[in-house]
């Protein structure tokens, strides 16, 4: 009894003395990974199923991988397919995924590795953008206050809007408020309507379209921009208050505290919500938007513009959207959220700055510069790095479907491909389509996109040890 114990012991050691050897991405790859395939096994019981049998495993699996990675691609009707408990599941799936793996794997990291390890912590506090090493328990707490909160009033205006709507009564409202809320902020896409928001049940409810949208754009800015904003709440309230009392004078020269990551953010953000609105109305204007009136039309050229940012929720088939709409809808699908946010893509500041230095070299300027500001070249060399891995998985995920998914245009696979990998879960009606090939490769995808291209192409590099010495410079044909 006591060789067994003192073995059970022994194992343990091992298991935790090979966790200290792992990086803070890699933890965050297991993190995923676990929460994913305990997703998939309950998925998988006869109690969350509709029919009372089991779910085939690879169902159940690109189920739990669409939730966990906030994407919203499936292959089944969700409404039908799964029972309440089941949706329950997908819900908790889909907090989870939006912020719990990232949050708390940092946390465990963070905690795990202890004081031995500043290298990780130093990862961890640009991942969270925390000027402070000693401030990061702090900050993942007001995450999950924030994201609570925000989800608290979107569930409650869902609930308003659709009350007396569904044929479930109130039980029935208050789950799919809340089951919205938390879709949408998390940036999934999911519904538990048939018909997600073109459903005949909801397709009139034009205030609910709006939410859904705002929810969407709230969990795609990221939390350290709304960090970034309360901070500067905080400062002009008691600013202000010790001037009104004479304990402080007026400002000669305003303080620096929006920073250039916020600015860039919530511009790209601005420019890409309008312009999207815009064309978006523009070109639907005679087709799915025709015959609504003037308010639905705009709350639908709305949702369609903000949905393609990671999020998946659909106010009209797919299938019915004209060329023009589905490449504006695939170039805001590659474009995405904002980093350390609940949505995908290549990041709007990444394009930000990509777009900005290659500006920079058509004028021959070597700085890029932001309001006063130089970006490093460690940024602009991440910025690069992301365009270039996320286009290589791109390239290689398209050509392996081509392969497995006979008959198939390739713009077809290269939008599924796209929304998978930037987690946003629209699709041209393929999903169900795929084969069992085609259904791993997207699963991966989503995986990958989910994690970061970025991040999970550096937890397979060693880190590069710096050298005190430099080559001779030789310039190359470009």
């Amino acid at each position: 009894m006591e060789q067994m114990l003192y073995d059970r012991i022994q194992i343990m050691f091992r298991i935790l003395s090979a966790f200290r050897r792992l990086n803070s991405f890699q933890i965050i790859v297991l993190g995923f990974a676990f929460v994913i395939l305990l997703g998939a096994g309950i998925l998988m019981l006869p109690v969350s199923s509709a029919d009372g049998s089991w779910t085939p495993f690879v169902n159940a699996l690109f189920t739990s991988v669409t939730s966990v990675c906030v994407t919203g691609l499936t292959t089944v009707d969700v409404a039908t397919t799964f029972t309440h408990t089941g949706h329950i599941i997908i819900m908790f799936l889909i907090q989870i995924g939006g912020i719990g793996v990232m949050t708390f794997t940092s946390f465990f990291a963070l905690s795990f590795m202890g004081h031995s390890s500043f290298t990780s912590k130093l990862v961890l506090k640009d991942m969270l953008n925390e000027d402070r090493v000693n401030g990061l328990f702090r900050v993942i707490l007001n995450i999950l206050f924030v994201t609570l909160f925000i989800e608290g009033v979107g569930a409650y205006l869902i609930y308003l809007d659709i009350k007396g709507a569904l044929p479930g009564g109130t039980q029935e409202e208050v789950f799919y408020a809340v089951f919205h809320a938390v879709s949408a902020f998390c940036n999934a896409g999911i519904s538990t309507l048939s018909g997600n928001m073109y459903d005949p049940l909801v397709a009139q409810k034009y205030n609910l379209h709006v939410w859904i949208a705002l929810l969407i754009v709230f969990g795609g800015l990221g939390f350290p921009i709304v960090f970034n904003y309360l901070k500067l709440l905080r400062h002009l309230l008691v600013n202000t208050f010790k001037i009104v009392i004479g304990q402080q004078k007026h400002y000669i020269h305003t303080p620096r505290i929006i920073n250039i990551n916020t600015y860039i953010v919530v511009i790209s953000t601005l420019v890409l919500l309008s312009g999207g609105t815009f064309f978006y109305y523009l070109l639907e204007m005679d087709n799915t938007l025709a015959g609504l009136p003037f308010r639905g039309q705009l709350a639908n050229a709305f949702l369609g513009a903000v949905t393609p940012r990671t999020a998946g929720f659909c106010v009209a088939d797919m299938g019915t959207l004209t060329t023009g709409t589905l490449m504006l809808t695939l170039i805001l699908m590659i474009i995405g959220a904002a980093p350390m946010s609940t949505g995908g893509g290549l990041k709007v500041t990444t394009v930000c700055v990509a777009l900005l230095t290659a500006h920079n070299a058509a004028r021959g300027k070597e700085n890029v510069e932001i309001r006063k500001r130089e970006i490093s070249p460690e940024t602009i060399r991440r910025a690069f790095a992301t365009i270039v891995f996320y286009f290589c998985w791109l390239g290689l995920a398209v050509w392996v479907l081509s392969i497995t998914e006979k008959d198939v245009s390739v713009f077809t696979l290269t939008f599924e491909v796209v929304s998978a990998l930037s987690t946003v879960g629209l699709s041209l009606n393929f999903s169900p389509l795929l084969s069992i090939s085609g259904k791993l490769v997207i699963i991966f995808t989503m995986l990958v996109g989910r994690i970061g291209i970025l991040t999970f192409f550096i937890s397979f590099y060693k880190e590069y040890k710096k050298k005190n010495y430099t080559y001779p410079q030789e310039n190359i044909l470009m």
